[in-house]
């Protein structure tokens, strides 16, 4: 949806004047400095622009280093939400060079560390004891620093080794700072373009908000680690590491140290000799059993987060760590998600179009044989290819956006399932080239469907639910009675609401004008820097 006068204006007051204007020069001169604008396609800018462009002297400014590595010192310049940016990018070979994703991977691990000094407090602040009574001894030179938080070697009183996590100084005011930028340009954006409305970009925003605040409460990662342990527990697929609660709290998580191979460490893989067939194959087995029988996923799958115990070469086990950010469906989601999957490759495209419609991902009023001829067009000439000649997650992701024009709007949980996928895909291919994501894939999918939808389990969910359903037929009577005197309210309260629509209206007009001169006051900014 649109983003309206009212919602932009209510954004603006969030925002205090200073932090806007100093976060908007800083990214302004951020972008210059690391001359990102050689890094962007060819946007077919009208001709105001392009002379705008031309003369701009800050163009003489001198490329300094690779393209990948400006990227990367811009992103690393401009803060923690957007390092964890970089993340995301990192694992995308199928929009940057492989110059780009070398350089960006270093966000995955060599980022730069905090005062060990500033961690030991925040550690004893968080678990109220000093750092000796809680560890036999406390690693200070970090082991490794990620971009909310960085990790420590330790060793308890029990005598197990553990890592201790520790969330970085006063980020949650830097992702306050910088997310409300980014949000209030995403929603001008959206106000005045009709291509940032078709991208969504007002959505995506908030969706990644939803991820980046999920990353700083660890006491929702330590929930996550123990709920995942638990689905994963004597598995030969997934083994994930201890949560040490007593010791873990908000700014702190202490959990077993593991013993693994990076997974991209593909000669160190090689040496041992590891299937990595069979790895490749087991990556995509964790993840569709954590959406289709566990209904909860790890939803931050890149290669810093991912090891491989390979005590067994020919049966190698995953070992994952940081689920500060985990998805789930409803069941109406993994319900339709997994029969559009199914109907997709069974190139049955007139079921993916009425599954699309019956789902409410596109307009109520869509034609259904519209639909299935754009569906059929756009996936029929690729699932005739090889199995391993398609790009799955990638797929998907087009396939998605060739259907915008129906007024396509997914649920954010989808929105992470799909670039998970995107992301999982992409490093089993890297793992094993030929990698086919759907022969894995397929038979989880079909025994979900079955299983769940089988007569015997929907008896059961009828039984389970009867007790529900009869208090509510009980008080069906009342309801309704309730429902003809709310009626009869509302007409005394027309009259009323007329009135007040007609202040809104005014009220509205005067924010609209104020709205556009923030805007051109933000363009005149920009002219005047560029």
């Amino acid at each position: 949806m649109k983003t309206s006068p009212e919602e932009l204006w209510l954004c603006t007051k969030e925002l205090k004047p200073k932090m806007i204007f100093v976060q908007f020069f800083k990214i302004i001169f951020i972008f210059w400095k690391y001359r990102l604008d050689l890094l962007l396609p060819d946007l077919n800018l009208n001709l105001f622009f392009k002379i705008l462009y031309v003369i701009n002297p800050l163009r003489l400014i001198p490329a300094r280093g690779s393209k990948g590595e400006r990227l990367f010192s811009a992103l690393l310049a401009a803060g923690p939400v957007y390092v964890k940016l970089g993340q995301i990018l990192s694992t995308r070979s199928d929009f940057f060079d492989d110059e780009i994703i070398h350089e960006l991977t270093k966000f995955q691990s060599n980022l730069p560390t905090f005062d060990s000094r500033i961690a030991v407090k925040i550690i004893e602040d968080d678990l109220g004891k000093p750092i000796e009574e809680l560890f036999e001894s406390f690693q200070r030179k970090p082991l490794a620093a990620a971009s909310i938080a960085q990790v420590h070697e330790a060793v308890l009183f029990s005598g197990e080794d553990v890592v201790v996590k520790v969330i970085r100084p006063n980020i949650q005011k830097e992702i306050t700072k910088n997310l409300g930028l980014i949000k209030l340009i995403s929603k001008l954006l959206d106000f005045l373009l009709v291509d940032a409305q078709r991208l969504q970009l007002k959505e995506l925003v908030q969706e990644y908000e939803i991820v980046i605040q999920g990353e700083v409460d660890l006491k929702r990662e330590s929930a996550n680690t123990r709920l995942t342990a638990e689905y994963f527990e004597n598995s030969n697929l997934l083994y994930v590491p201890k949560v040490f609660s007593e010791f873990s709290g908000s700014q702190t998580l202490t959990i077993e140290k593991i013993k693994g191979v990076p997974i991209t460490d593909f000669k160190t893989l090689d040496k041992l000799e590891v299937d990595r067939k069979l790895l490749s194959e087991r990556g995509v087995s964790i993840f569709f059993k954590q959406v289709f029988e566990d209904n909860f996923f790890h939803a931050d799958m890149h290669p810093g987060n991912i090891f491989v115990d390979v005590s067994n070469p020919k049966s190698p086990t995953y070992i994952n760590v940081d689920y500060a950010i985990c998805g789930s469906l409803s069941d109406q989601e993994q319900f339709f998600i997994g029969k559009m999957l199914s109907e997709m490759f069974s190139q049955n495209f007139k079921a993916v179009a009425e599954t699309m419609i019956r789902a409410g991902w596109v307009d109520n009023k869509t034609s259904p044989l519209e639909l299935e001829i754009t569906v059929r067009t756009f996936l029929e000439p690729i699932i005739e290819k090889p199995f391993d000649d398609i790009n799955f997650g990638e797929m998907l992701f087009q396939f998605f956006d060739s259907t915008r024009k129906y007024n396509l709007s997914l649920p954010p949980s989808l929105l992470l399932l799909e670039k998970t996928l995107i992301n999982i895909e992409g490093l089993g291919k890297q793992i094993y080239p030929q990698l086919d994501l759907w022969v894995t894939a397929k038979p989880f999918i079909q025994e979900w469907i079955k299983a769940k939808y089988n007569p015997a389990r929907i008896f059961k969910k009828i039984h389970d639910d009867a007790g529900f359903l009869i208090e509510k037929a009980v008080n069906l009577p009342s309801q309704i009675a309730n429902l003809f005197d709310a009626v009869d309210k509302m007409e005394n309260y027309t009259a009323e609401l007329q009135d007040l629509r007609k202040e809104v209206k005014k009220s509205e007009r005067r924010r609209s004008w104020q709205l556009f001169a923030l805007a051109f006051l933000l363009i005149l900014i920009i002219f005047a820097v560029i």
